[in-house]
């Protein structure tokens, strides 16, 4: 299992893109007054039909060819199971895939949320042509990431470690350094 649910947020939308998505929002809500992390990652992909979706779950299932099992929501889901979380997949063909996840904070077996600006950068260097939209919420305050900010600067990778700086100054400054 993953061990930070940033790795999580990051083979989702690894899922998205090759359902072909071009836009995916990443929102990440942590209230402490109401216990809860919940993550949503929701994509402009083709979808899936009601029997990939009734199937999505099963760690013996995936659509690839290139492998023969699908860990990565399977792994969710005994996330949600283990904490007494929950987990949500919507989907509609032709339209997209929305996955929310729901864990408490202060379960002992929640995953941290990890080092999110590492995935965000990892998805714009691998997908420079999806648009990611990241928007996290910490009892009311918000911190908002859009890919669009930065589209054809990532082509110099002397830009790169500048965004990379920025994006963590920045995301420091929001959770004032700490760790969920």
């Amino acid at each position: 299992m993953m061990e930070e649910l940033s790795l999580h947020i990051l083979d989702i939308v690894e899922n998205s893109i090759n359902a072909k998505a071009t836009r995916v929002d990443i929102d990440v809500d942590i209230d402490k007054k109401e216990n809860l992390i919940t993550i949503r990652v929701t994509d402009n992909g083709k979808g899936m039909d009601s029997k990939t979706l009734e199937n999505v779950r099963n760690p013996f299932f995936t659509t690839r060819t290139t492998r023969k099992v699908g860990l990565g929501v399977s792994f969710l889901d005994e996330i949600a199971e283990l904490t007494g979380g929950e987990l949500n997949i919507e989907s509609k063909l032709g339209l997209g895939t929305t996955v929310q996840l729901k864990l408490p904070l202060d379960h002992p077996d929640r995953p941290p949320l990890g080092d999110i600006i590492s995935t965000l950068i990892t998805i714009l260097l691998t997908n420079p042509q999806v648009w990611i939209i990241y928007r996290e919420t910490r009892n009311g305050k918000a911190w908002e990431f859009n890919s669009k900010d930065v589209e054809g600067l990532l082509e110099d990778y002397a830009w790169l470690g500048k965004i990379k700086e920025v994006l963590y100054n920045s995301y420091k400054e929001f959770t004032g350094g700490e760790l969920i």
